[in-house]
């Protein structure tokens, strides 16, 4: 968050960010957005929050509805240390090339890029649904000098957003560990975790993810995640019984490559949470900044079902070719 929010900072100073946006308005009128989602879309990458105030900026409600639509779908810095896993468990630590390609960092490239393309596609969807008369409006956008950018304040705000995400994370996650702690700890005092209250409402949810190939703790981590997507990694550890697993994930890998999840639920699961809409505060936001409950309440359904549908169908495909 903060080296993405201090290079969009110094872009912006310089007078260049303007610029990209008229550079990227063509591509992007073509999936029915405009130069001016392009600001939204990269603070997207970082995190979604920023993203959706920013498209404040944008004076038809059309085209800001829209781009409200695409910034879920951007990889935002949330789901890294998810990604980070799932790759670390799928992927071997291995490169080619002479070293110049290493395969996790290809997987990782791979991701960024179908998060992004469906974030593109599924706007593209969207514009030719409703009304496009907007997107035939002429791009006006001021252009500032090219200028020095100034440090001190690009830095000061960039460490402000890095702690004030730490702390919005850092208190999600550990209220979540505790939660979940709690619920695997009793009534057996933590001796069989098959039996504890933890289990017993991970079976509940079992149905709606074992055609993808898991079982009731990824239900279990998978439903934490949606008070913050970081806190998939923290509940698997705490049900795995890996502590720190935050900090240093490969132990925790090396966990649940053993448990056997399999290569095809694995790269379900990385479907999913790509697809899948972010965190409660994502879906607060979108309510409010859209003035629509519904809006947001419809786009977390759509983004649910579309992610549940395609990773059944990337786990039938891939199980079928491999088997």
């Amino acid at each position: 968050v903060f080296i993405l929010t201090m290079i969009v900072g110094a872009l912006e100073d310089s007078g260049y960010l303007a610029r990209a946006a008229l550079i990227c308005h063509r591509p992007l009128s073509f999936f029915g957005l405009s130069g001016k989602s392009f600001v939204p879309l990269l603070s997207g990458v970082a995190c979604a929050i920023p993203a959706i105030y920013a498209a404040r900026t944008m004076s038809s409600r059309q085209e800001r509805l829209l781009t409200y639509v695409a910034i879920p779908l951007m990889p935002c810095s949330a789901r890294l240390p998810v990604y980070a896993l799932l790759i670390a468990i799928l992927i071997p630590n291995e490169t080619a090339l002479g070293g110049l390609i290493g395969w996790q960092g290809l997987a990782m490239s791979g991701i960024y890029f179908f998060g992004i393309m469906t974030a593109l596609i599924v706007a593209a969807f969207v514009s030719r649904m409703g009304d496009t008369s907007s997107s035939n409006q002429a791009f006006i956008l001021e252009l500032p000098s090219y200028r020095l950018p100034e440090l001190r304040p690009i830095i000061s705000k960039s460490l402000n957003r890095a702690v004030h995400f730490i702390k919005k994370a850092g208190s999600v996650i550990f209220a979540v560990t505790v939660v979940v702690w709690f619920l695997g700890y009793f009534p057996n005092g933590g001796e069989d975790l098959s039996s504890s209250w933890l289990a017993t409402l991970g079976r509940f949810i079992e149905p709606v993810f074992s055609p993808l190939g898991l079982d009731w703790r990824y239900g279990v981590a998978i439903i934490a995640s949606f008070l913050a997507r970081e806190v998939f990694v923290g509940t698997l550890g705490t049900i795995f019984g890996i502590e720190s697993a935050d900090e240093d994930p490969a132990s925790l890998a090396d966990q649940i490559a053993a448990s056997g999840l399999t290569a095809t639920s694995g790269l379900a699961l990385v479907v999913f949470f790509t697809i899948a809409l972010q965190c409660v505060s994502t879906v607060a936001l979108l309510a409010r900044e859209a003035k629509s409950s519904q809006f947001a309440l419809k786009l977390l359904m759509g983004y649910l079902v579309l992610a549940w549908t395609v990773a059944w169908l990337v786990y039938s495909l891939a199980d079928a070719l491999l088997n």
